[in-house]
């Protein structure tokens, strides 16, 4: 965020609004990987249910939450900023909400990507990408750091908004990535078996 003045400060709070909006995504893959692991799964793909339906079923899921809790933090923010007389409008502040939802998208989609091929690795790899990009982001705004390490950071190419405006484009691009990301590790996830422990 550039400049001053309450849209620059909270396009820096929405980074940890960005980072709160992830977790559940995270938290998602540890579920997926914990009802594998304690053997649930076996239960449910002996009745009819299919590998498929449960996947995208459970990712679809995690989606829409993310929609709502990226809704929920811009409605907070704004409640929050027309208090103290910010100048800040509602339809902005809803536009920042939904730009924290395309890199939480993309760390899910990743996330299932490992899900499908190593599913062992899947939560460690979702929460320490969470952490990572946290990490980089935040020392990448203290320092000089090299372009190619920012990119590691699924917040990197989020706009701060609202102090600038979302871009919508690479937003779109973020969350086909995660769409890439969770397709591939559906096919996977059907090919494999079922990994217990």
């Amino acid at each position: 965020a550039h400049g001053g003045g309450p849209s620059a400060y909270l396009g820096v709070a929405f980074l940890i609004a960005a980072v709160l909006v992830a977790l559940p995504a995270a938290d998602q893959l540890g579920a997926a990987r914990g009802e594998e692991a304690g053997g649930r799964l076996d239960h449910l793909f002996v009745r009819g249910v299919s590998r498929n339906s449960w996947l995208v079923g459970r990712l679809s899921v995690a989606v829409v939450a993310l929609a709502i809790a990226g809704l929920a933090a811009g409605l907070s923010a704004w409640v929050g900023a027309a208090t103290q007389d910010s100048g800040v409008g509602l339809v902005s502040m809803l536009a920042a909400g939904i730009n924290l939802v395309p890199p939480a998208v993309l760390l899910l989609g990743i996330g299932a990507l490992v899900l499908g091929w190593a599913p062992r690795a899947a939560s460690g790899v979702a929460y320490g990408l969470l952490a990572w990009s946290f990490l980089v982001e935040l020392i990448g705004g203290i320092l000089r750091i090299n372009h190619w390490l920012l990119d590691t950071s699924v917040f990197h190419q989020m706009a701060a908004a609202p102090a600038t405006g979302p871009d919508w484009s690479t937003n779109g691009a973020l969350v086909g990535l995660g769409a890439v990301g969770a397709l591939i590790g559906g096919i996977g996830f059907r090919r494999r078996d079922l990994a217990e422990a």
